[in-house]
């Protein structure tokens, strides 16, 4: 017998779920979309919202299509396969236009693109696997269950490859609590970094001769408390091709184990363009580029630029990204270790003509009052959280800044989850 409650799904929230109404009261529900008649069952009360599961789709949203993907409903690593793919860039822009809207403070929005992903399915060259016993898969949404896979749509086929190589014929892989795999599509291999509940040197042995049989990884590294221990060469090598004022632009570069790359080759490339149009760099510009990772911004940018210096905190990150500049003949390309806000603190160069951010999921608002003081004529802002980078612009508004462009980049198609890029100017 169906129970429950009927309602109409009215519009999507951040986080991906639907929503609707109850008696006046928000109900969240996940898997639907905007246009469901759908009959709902709450699961969770809160004081001001409750969460509710679809257990019958009465009259189904045009926009709603059939998942591809068997772990759909219960795996948590994708959220809006329900929906049609040229349907989901289209709500992540609604939904991004809201948030701005209510936690940034902001009246006008500018008119801004959203770019769909060429490839909706099979983009990431990168997962984290949770492991338990000999179940190996992504968390149950909302929950540390692990949801059992063999096979994931949204990863690139590299990666498919190497999760039913692990689960076929490798036991000591089950002894770790995750695992991640990252693959280089134009290497044609990939590599494994192992994170174990306890580490066993006795393995070793076991895990170099599954790499020397298995031509498809390069190498492995296996995270301890005090340091790493690497095997093979657990280093990836992409070539990012741009095209800047209708020059061919080249870049090679290297990402080690622990470095931050995008999980998404192609739309990096657009992110980098976008950020390369919005920075509109002069020769004689220097540019800081903060959380510059691998160098992923700071090269492009120093093609362009009189001089660029890369701050980020993570060690391999930096090595990475020294060397990428050697390779790429960038010597006014610096990178400096350090977290942003204390590098900025002491910051002895010349004033930045413009600052690149690209920070964590938290935000730059530690670092917001140091990069004002600098005085850039420009701020270019990537973010892959709407709700910090939304209250970084009203905060950036307080001191003098307005949003003068903004693009959507969907990064992450199946998912809520957008790369957004802002360009900041002094009011």
């Amino acid at each position: 017998m169906v129970t429950g409650v009927q309602v109409d799904v009215e519009s999507m929230a951040f986080q991906g779920y639907g929503v609707t109404r109850i008696e006046g009261k928000v109900l969240f529900v996940p898997r639907s979309v905007t246009g469901d008649k759908a009959r709902v069952k709450i699961t969770e009360e809160k004081k001001n919202y409750s969460i509710g599961e679809v257990i019958q789709i009465i009259e189904p949203s045009p926009w709603r299509t059939d998942p591809p993907c068997p772990f759909f409903n219960r795996c948590g690593g994708c959220q809006w396969q329900h929906i049609n793919d040229s349907t989901q860039v289209v709500l992540k822009k609604e939904i991004l236009k809201e948030v701005l809207k209510k936690l940034g403070r902001l009246e006008d929005i500018p008119l801004f693109p959203a770019v769909p992903s060429p490839q909706p399915y099979g983009y990431r060259v990168r997962v984290q696997l949770k492991v338990n016993g000999k179940t190996i898969g992504y968390y149950k949404e909302r929950s540390h269950q692990i949801v059992d896979i063999d096979h994931c749509l949204i990863a690139h086929p590299l990666v498919n490859q190497i999760i039913s190589l692990l689960r076929k014929t490798s036991p000591f892989f089950f002894q770790m609590k995750e695992v991640e795999i990252a693959v280089s599509p134009e290497e044609g291999r990939g590599i494994l970094l192992l994170h174990p509940s306890s580490f066993n040197p006795k393995i070793k042995p076991s895990l170099n001769e599954f790499l020397q049989t298995h031509s498809i990884l390069k190498g492995m590294a296996i995270v301890g408390k005090q340091r790493w221990i690497s095997l093979g060469d657990p280093t990836l090598h992409f070539t990012v091709s741009l095209n800047p004022q209708g020059e061919e632009n080249v870049l090679r570069l290297r990402t080690s184990p622990g470095s931050f790359f995008q999980v998404n080759l192609e739309q990096n490339k657009t992110l980098i363009q976008t950020v390369l149009e919005f920075s509109d760099v002069m020769r004689e510009d220097k540019i800081l580029d903060l959380y510059s990772g691998v160098g992923n911004l700071s090269l492009p940018l120093a093609r362009m630029a009189k001089e660029v210096w890369g701050i980020e905190e993570n060690r391999m990150a930096v090595e990475d990204a020294r060397l990428n500049a050697e390779r790429n003949g960038m010597r006014h390309c610096h990178f400096i270790q350090g977290r942003v806000e204390d590098i900025l603190k002491d910051w002895r160069q010349e004033r930045p003509d413009l600052i690149v951010l690209d920070p964590p999921r938290t935000g730059c608002k530690k670092a917001l009052d140091r990069v004002v003081r600098l005085a850039p004529r420009k701020i270019v802002y990537v973010s892959c959280e709407p709700t910090t980078f939304a209250r970084d612009l009203w905060l950036y508004s307080e001191n003098g800044y307005c949003l003068q462009r903004l693009s959507l980049i969907d990064m992450f198609p199946q998912t809520y989850h957008m790369e957004m890029v802002g360009l900041l100017t002094q009011s």
